[in-house]
């Protein structure tokens, strides 16, 4: 968590949020998560659902768990969401499963050193120097 609030806009609460969670449920919550995105590569949307159980874990946090585990999954970054699917900035499954769609076919276009989780690397660290 605080790797992605350094990355991205600070959120003060977050980390309260965060601390609610018990070692158990995280354990639990995570792993079922972390199979289903194992199993099948057509099932973040649901792992996303199930990682959002966890307090202070939203459709953002939750791909960017995912995303360690899986380089179809690409973290929903504020730069990345920009660049691929404009405003407005949504944080809704919905939201991720258009992204990761987006990504996932310009990545097919790039090639094969192309991945969903490569692409929005490189769309954040553009917007980075950008700016």
């Amino acid at each position: 968590m605080i790797w992605k609030l350094r990355r991205g806009q600070f959120r003060p609460t977050l980390m309260s949020l965060i601390r609610k969670n018990t070692n158990d449920s995280v354990r639990e919550v995570t792993s079922t998560a972390l199979k289903l995105v194992c199993d099948s590569k057509e099932t973040s949307e649901e792992s996303i659902k199930i990682l959002c159980k966890l307090h202070g874990v939203g459709p953002a946090t939750a791909s960017l768990i995912l995303s360690i585990f899986d380089s179809d999954v690409p973290f929903m970054s504020d730069e990345a969401m920009d660049a691929t699917i404009g405003l407005p900035r949504l944080y809704t499954i919905q939201q991720f499963s258009k992204y990761q769609k987006a990504l996932k076919l310009k990545s097919i276009q790039l090639g094969e050193d192309w991945n969903p989780q490569f692409l929005e690397k490189a769309l954040f660290s553009a917007a980075v120097l950008a700016r």
